[in-house]
């Protein structure tokens, strides 16, 4: 039943990832886990989500340790100006499209002028087994905007 499970997944996944064109590949990733700007780089089972869709983690270059869990500045994070925003913090810390906008320097900030702030459930992005399906849709639908 468990490989029949595991299966199923890696079939939806591989749909959901193959329904993504070669427009978003490329583009680089900002995924929030708090307000203070901890993140997860590419090193992590997200980050790893991420790049099944070909984006660059903003957050790679800046994990000294290589603990996978960096916090970040604001400073790097404008300057790095990723094109997609994630916010994986939206039921925890209330965080959203207008808190990340009113941040002082976002507005350069290439995400946030061009609207790409996604809201993904907390849990979704964090409680890893089936679910992990469900946030693989949801980062496949964010990544729509690319196409238009």
């Amino acid at each position: 039943a468990a490989d029949a499970l595991v299966a199923r997944m890696k079939k939806r996944i591989a749909a959901v990832v193959g329904a993504t064109t070669a427009k978003a590949a490329g583009k680089t990733v900002y995924h929030e886990l708090s307000p203070d700007l901890y993140t997860a780089t590419s090193r992590t089972f997200v980050g790893r989500v991420y790049a099944l869709f070909g984006l660059v983690n903003v957050a790679d270059e800046a994990d000294a340790t290589g603990g996978g869990y960096p916090q970040l500045s604001a400073e790097y994070l404008v300057a790095g100006s990723p094109d997609l925003v994630v916010l994986a913090d939206t039921v925890c810390c209330a965080q959203s499209r207008e808190t990340v906008v009113a941040r002082p320097g976002w507005d350069r900030v290439s995400a946030v002028r061009t609207g790409s702030i996604v809201r993904i459930d907390d849990s979704l992005a964090s409680r890893w087994g089936p679910r992990v399906v469900d946030f693989v849709r949801a980062v496949g639908a964010a990544l729509a905007r690319f196409e238009r």
